[in-house]
């Protein structure tokens, strides 16, 4: 059997471990021991893939990490930070074996010395290892579980370790027939017994029936007076069917055909767009009725399609508690990360690209943010520094804060840097405000830092951050009071590909204007159009709102309008009025990227087709008014 065919599956569903080994290590080490179970189960099934799979290198260091864990749960070793930090280097290891896995195809690693160092930790066991078998007390067992797996399970061993591990939750596994090291071996057939102490045979059934590539279960009651055999073959054909559907419940997909899926449902909006175009146009009743039925369809096709490319912000965030972790032991800092919301949802692109902003903002907090314990005691802080990063969705937006209780941003500071780097004269200065100082950080090189360091002070590259979170079509906002602590806070979008807009036509041409970012639209009249010392507001319920006509911005030299339109956006909590000749349609658009030439033109994020085939740009309120 060639197994090459499931190097992708296994990589991706490793790495998938690793995520949450970090995770689950920093957990051991704050005192949460509830995890060690779920810890050995991940590295005792990558050990069973990468045995399956011929990787000979990392099923020796994960059947090493494994000895030293069950050594752990056993309380044959305490927990301290030295022990962590030669578990996350373990793990570092093993995420080294999967990237030349998946670059060279072999596992060809020197783990020499993340070996040594796991098996010093054993050999320091006080106990004394008496040689009998941890399948030992099988006497002691009052419920025999006997199992077999269907034939076309691939990896036997990892489904076996995944029912033992089950198991074990619900009760107390006193060992298996074959022991788990047999069942990890190429030949083992898929039949095994499990012995357990004090299991109830309702949850037993229970969790045996939700675990896929189980061809059959008995249940033996093991007593002096009694064998009662409770047999999990099914009680009828139908339900051994449903039994064996389980294994397809869930496939997994790549993203490149995601997003080939998905692009196809962008011309399918616009190819409908089309037809209704043509239906109107010419008048055909019964084109428009079967259009309509089919817009319906398509509504449903692209509501399922951005449920499935829609995934939990867990995905990235589980990877900041060891980044955090490691950071701050290097710089000497004393730092508790705070996670929140990490169900919140968003697209897979999007998640994708937000990824390295996090972790630049993250890392710049505990750099230049947190201070160190001897200044924080200084200052009355407790010593133990916070970051906490949050998620939640607001409106048709999703939030994500970055938050730290450090020094905060001195303003006098980055005014005197802006000075000097000639970003704004003496004279701007002293009217610039607080807000606007606080968004110096995003120029390009800027930084209050005299000397670059390897981590980099609040500023360098925070103008790439800016840009990548605005590419999505988000916004990055600072909030700052000096010594209490420093806020960024994104607004993006949950998605990227097709939205709502509103179309609006300036001159000749036509724009769209997303609606997440409109707020209400009205008439410019005498009575609330202003004009202020040069500048131009709407004025509305009582409130001005500084003015931009699209036709100034764009230099469009046709004629006025009778009555112009203010559309109400808002950027960064600020609102703003667009004034544009007309509003002509509001409908659903395909977001079309521009071309590399194009992207650097700021106000637009990207390109539609309407139905007549006309591309009509796309404007970036944020970009737009000067972000």
């Amino acid at each position: 059997m060639d197994v090459n065919e499931y190097k992708q599956e296994f990589l991706q569903e490793a790495r998938e471990y690793l995520d949450e080994l970090n995770k689950n290590f920093i957990e051991l080490e704050k005192g949460n021991s509830d995890v060690i179970n779920e810890i050995f189960r991940m590295a005792h099934t990558i050990k069973g893939m990468a045995g399956f799979m011929n990787y000979k290198t990392l099923e020796e260091l994960c059947h090493t990490l494994e000895n030293v864990l069950g050594k752990i749960r056993d309380g044959e070793i305490n927990v301290n930070e030295e022990i962590i930090d030669l578990m996350l280097k373990a793990v570092d290891k093993i995420e080294e074996i999967l990237d030349r896995i998946e670059s060279e195809d072999n596992d060809e690693v020197d783990i020499r010395d993340v070996l040594t160092n796991l098996r010093k930790v054993i050999e320091k066991d006080v106990k004394v290892d008496t040689g009998v078998d941890k399948n030992r007390d099988f006497a002691q067992a009052d419920i025999r579980i006997d199992v077999k797996l269907t034939d076309d399970c691939v990896m036997k061993g990892v489904r076996a370790a995944l029912v033992v591990e089950s198991l074990s939750e619900i009760a107390e596994v006193l060992g298996t027939i074959p022991d788990e090291d047999k069942m990890d071996e190429k030949d083992f057939d898929g039949s095994f017994s499990v012995f357990i102490k004090g299991g109830d045979v309702e949850r037993i059934e229970k969790v045996m029936n939700n675990i896929a590539e189980v061809e059959r279960f008995e249940i033996h009651r093991l007593s002096p007076d009694e064998d009662k055999e409770i047999k999990g073959d099914r009680k009828d054909i139908k339900e051994k069917e449903e039994k064996q559907d389980k294994k397809f419940e869930t496939i997994r997909v790549s993203i490149e055909h995601l997003d080939n899926i998905m692009n196809l449902v962008g011309e399918l909006v616009i190819g409908k767009s089309r037809l209704l175009q043509v239906a109107q146009e010419y008048d055909i009743p019964e084109l428009k009725e079967a259009v309509d039925i089919m817009d319906k369809c398509i509504a449903s096709l692209q509501d399922e399609i951005m449920r499935i490319r829609m995934v939990k912000i867990e995905r990235i965030l589980n990877k900041f508690p060891k980044m955090v972790r490691d950071l701050a032991r290097k710089l000497g800092k004393k730092v508790e990360l705070i996670i929140k919301g990490q169900d919140t949802e968003l697209d897979r692109t999007v998640l994708d690209e937000i990824h390295d902003p996090l972790v630049h903002l993250v890392r710049n907090a505990i750099d230049h943010g947190i201070e160190p314990p001897d200044e924080r005691k200084t200052k009355g802080k407790d010593e133990v520094g916070r970051i906490v990063i949050s998620a939640m969705r607001e409106k048709n937006n999703v939030i994500i804060e970055i938050e730290d209780d450090g020094r905060g941003l001195d303003l006098e500071k980055i005014k005197e840097k802006a000075i000097e780097r000639g970003l704004i004269s003496p004279s701007e200065a002293e009217s610039i405000s607080d807000d606007e100082i606080k968004m110096l950080i995003f120029t390009p090189g800027f930084s209050t830092k005299d000397k670059p360091t390897e981590i980099s002070g609040r500023g360098v590259g925070m103008d790439v951050v800016k840009s990548r979170i605005e590419k999505l079509g988000g916004s990055i906002k600072v909030f700052s009071e000096k010594d209490k602590g420093t806020k960024i806070r994104i607004t993006l979008p949950p998605t990227v590909a097709i939205i709502k807009a509103l179309l609006v036509r300036v001159g000749k041409e036509d724009y769209a204007i997303p609606l997440s970012n409109v707020i209400e639209a009205l008439y410019v009249t005498d009575e609330n159009w202003k004009v202020i010392h040069g500048n131009e507001f709407l004025y509305v319920r009582g409130k001005l709102i500084p003015a931009f006509k699209l036709r100034d911005l764009f230099k469009v030299r046709d004629g006025h309008p009778e009555k112009e339109v203010g559309i109400i956006v808002e950027r960064e909590g600020e609102r703003y009025a667009l004034i544009v000749d007309a509003i002509t349609d509001q409908q659903e658009i395909v977001i079309k990227p521009l071309s590399n030439f194009l992207a650097k033109i700021k106000g637009f994020s990207g390109v539609t087709i309407l139905g007549d085939g006309r591309v009509i740009p796309i404007i970036d309120v944020t970009t737009l008014l000067g972000g």
